[in-house]
């Protein structure tokens, strides 16, 4: 299902993706994530429930030529995988695609899954409350229950995050392989989504401290924008149009 371009030891690595989501929202973090940490690209995926795409570089410090689907980029110093995925998942075809993606996980030894999503703001119906929560597994809890109460996160009632994607699918296939899940996401309205992404990763930040480069004042986030995002929208308008 993967094909490396390279030889790494994933035991004990944090496997982190988005999944497709309201406002893609968890893209754009993952790109935040990636561009930022300059993380090295060491593979790709492929799984006929990928829809195929194909398009320039999306990060100014990766030299590739072409962008695709579903790729994989390292950090060894923080013992980090980010599977970067950019199209919808085929139906018909997803569960066999999250179920071998948590046969890696688990063949590999990985230490955790950490999935990226949202949910369509109206959804979240406690007035005052913040704008994110998470949903995790026993494992998970297990190994970072101090963690996860010292950020004094809230926990979602239930088990459907509207607008999600795949996370609580991908969730419940690491359950049933014994491989520690957590999902966190955040409460978006559709249109420029670009600050969700930014303090999305910031709480990516915040549960596997330290993670993010700061700025001089050692507290601020230093993150690096994606050359990709300079087209979120599209080109500008033809002025003979007007």
């Amino acid at each position: 299902m993967f094909k490396f371009t390279k030889d790494v030891t994933f035991a004990g690595y944090t496997l982190l993706l988005p999944s497709v989501s309201v406002g893609n929202v968890a893209q754009l973090a993952t790109d935040l994530l990636i561009e930022t940490l300059k993380l090295e690209k060491i593979g790709l995926l492929w799984h006929p429930a990928l829809i195929p795409i194909v398009g320039p570089p999306a990060y100014d410090h990766d030299k590739d030529r072409i962008t695709t689907t579903a790729e994989l980029y390292v950090s060894e110093e923080h013992k980090l995988l980010v599977l970067q995925i950019r199209s919808p998942l085929v139906g018909a075809l997803q569960a066999d695609l999250l179920g071998k993606l948590t046969d890696f996980v688990r063949d590999r030894q990985l230490a955790e899954v950490i999935v990226l999503s949202s949910s369509f703001a109206h959804e979240n119906h406690q007035v005052g409350a913040r704008p994110y929560k998470y949903m995790a597994n026993e494992k998970f809890l297990s190994h970072h229950s101090g963690a996860v109460e010292k950020l004094q996160w809230n926990q979602l009632e239930g088990n459907v995050i509207h607008g999600g994607g795949y996370a609580v699918k991908l969730l419940n296939a690491c359950s049933e392989k014994d491989v520690a899940g957590f999902v966190l996401f955040t409460y978006v309205s559709e249109g420029d989504n670009t600050v969700d992404a930014v303090q999305l990763v910031s709480l990516v930040d915040q549960l596997k401290k330290p993670l993010l480069p700061r700025e001089e004042d050692g507290v601020k986030i230093k993150l690096a924008i994606p050359s990709s995002w300079k087209h979120l929208f599209g080109n500008a308008p033809p002025v003979n149009v007007y």
